[in-house]
């Protein structure tokens, strides 16, 4: 790899892209299209997103941290709708989050700038992934990095069949104490509580954290921001092409239970997924293509 900005280094078992660049630097796992470190310059290089300190670097097995991809099925198989199960034969066999996240990636494009760093991984189907899921496919994590995150996911169905997903960018955020973090405008959003079996709820006003946390947001356009305040900043999160959002946090007895997380680790951290869940699932005919993104931002009024 002969480029400026770029390298490539190993982690533990991981090879990954590490990436200096006057603007950012940045640390892109092979391993699921993975980011875990994202250091803008305006955030004196302090890492926008929250990577476990206890994470750790094995193949085949996902990272606690950064933005782990969710694809080709969100969360737990059997919580997905009855087209996306069906996809599945063994469905007792059928990991958490799909396969996407703990797969390698190739390198497919690396343009570099001045300004920017773009990288582009991909994933296509063989015959692992037909063991797990019967479908053609290929999958492209397009990252544009530079004063700004930009994160796309680019799903092209490469067979003759059509195929139905759900899907995360599962984006870990990092806070100084999350009982004093805030997520604004989702107010008067639809939203199922996962915690509460699964019933349908309004959002009055901010989201706060005051326990186990774990909601599926339900957005009318295709494209909406939502806004992180905590204690020491503000973050917008801008989304595309979905019209479905995770709030994730397992405050203190799930996270006695949860890999790579230390008990006291949801004190800090929070995490806000950008997603095609439940009613907003997928269904991509033979030879379509869907994309959906996410930008994080630091919000300069604060």
């Amino acid at each position: 790899m002969n480029h400026a900005f770029c390298k490539l280094i190993q982690m533990d078992e991981l090879p990954a892209i590490k990436i200096e660049h006057p603007r950012f630097n940045a640390i892109l796992l092979l391993q699921g299209a993975q980011l875990i470190e994202f250091r803008p310059q305006q955030n004196q290089f302090e890492n926008v997103l929250w990577l476990s300190p206890s994470a750790q670097y094995k193949l085949g097995s996902p990272i606690r941290g950064g933005i782990p991809i969710c694809w080709p099925w969100f969360g737990n198989l059997d919580k997905n709708p009855d087209s996306i199960q069906d996809q599945v034969d063994n469905k007792t066999s059928a990991s958490a989050h799909g396969f996407a996240r703990s797969m390698p990636w190739q390198i497919k494009h690396i343009q570099e700038d001045c300004h920017f760093v773009e990288v582009t991984l991909s994933l296509s189907s063989d015959s692992t992934t037909k063991e797990l899921w019967p479908f053609e496919f290929e999958l492209e994590a397009k990252f544009v990095l530079s004063n700004t995150l930009k994160f796309a996911l680019v799903t092209s169905n490469t067979g003759s069949l059509p195929f139905s997903i759900s899907q995360a960018l599962h984006t870990y955020l990092p806070t100084q104490d999350i009982k004093h973090s805030f997520i604004h405008s989702a107010q008067n959003s639809t939203y199922i509580d996962a915690l509460d079996s699964w019933k349908e709820k309004q959002q009055v006003g901010k989201v706060s954290f005051s326990g186990e946390t774990d909601r599926l947001y339900f957005f009318e356009d295709k494209e909406y921001s939502l806004r992180l305040e905590t204690p020491t900043q503000s973050l917008l999160i801008n989304n595309k092409n979905s019209q479905s959002a995770v709030i994730w946090n397992p405050w203190v007895e799930k996270s006695k239970r949860l890999s790579q997380f230390s008990p006291l680790d949801f004190q800090k951290m929070l995490c806000i997924e950008t997603a095609n869940v439940l009613s907003d699932a997928k269904k991509i005919n033979a030879g379509e293509q869907i994309e959906i993104s996410v930008e994080l931002a630091i919000h300069s009024s604060q």
